[in-house]
């Protein structure tokens, strides 16, 4: 799992960060909101610790970015324990949850794992502009009907739309779409037969990029792939 951290308080952000590594987590440091927000819509986090009191932007400036944009990345909230309004409010924006520093590591690392489980219920359904994507039952749909795809097609989609149009590295996919077994070409392949799906379906959504920019689900006016 991959966690975005961001906290401007250099040591405690290296503690945090060596604490969720040991834990089994991929963890990248965001030390300014600017920053982290920068990182989020550059790359692809299964959950993403905020800070609040940060600056250039706080982390609830961040979090009310990421969802103005699509981005769906589970949100965590680190908060002081007075700041009880802050809390409401990043709630109202989209947060996922919150914890109170100081906090307990091992309450932190429940927390992320949490978070970044697909939500309950018979399936989770991941949203992309007129697209309507579930993984459990390996189905991409939109008004105009519902087709069952590959897996690798369903998962590769899911984490694009996850991502909510940023770039997902083409490493990043290949590792965890296809457990780094994927031969040379392939996603460009998976990225032409997605399209050519969608086409089908009429959504405006697309697959777009390759290996050097990283692929992404961009809003694609009129038919064709």
């Amino acid at each position: 799992m991959r966690v975005l951290l961001a906290e401007d308080n250099a040591s405690l952000a290296r503690a945090t960060a060596a604490i969720l590594t040991r834990s089994g987590f991929e963890v990248e440091v965001a030390n300014d909101g600017g920053k982290a927000l920068n990182m989020v819509q550059n790359g692809y986090y299964d959950v993403a610790v905020l800070d609040i009191m940060m600056p250039v932007l706080d982390g609830l400036q961040v979090l009310k970015a990421m969802r103005a944009e699509g981005n769906t990345t589970p949100v965590i909230l680190l908060t002081a324990k007075t700041q009880v309004d802050d809390k409401v409010h990043g709630l109202e924006l989209g947060a996922d949850d919150y914890i109170s520093k100081p906090f307990d590591a091992r309450e932190l690392v429940a927390r992320i794992k949490a978070a970044g489980r697909p939500r309950s219920g018979a399936a989770a359904v991941i949203r992309y502009g007129d697209l309507s994507i579930t993984p459990e039952s390996v189905q991409i749909s939109t008004e105009r009907g519902s087709l069952r795809v590959d897996p690798y097609e369903v998962q590769m989609i899911a984490a694009l739309a996850n991502a909510g149009g940023s770039p997902v590295a083409a490493d990043w996919l290949a590792r965890h779409v296809w457990d780094d077994a994927v031969l040379p070409g392939a996603i460009k392949l998976y990225a032409k037969m997605l399209n050519s799906k969608l086409s089908a379906l009429g959504s405006q959504a697309r697959v777009k990029g390759s290996e050097d920019e990283g692929w992404r689900l961009v809003k694609h006016d009129g038919d064709g792939a």
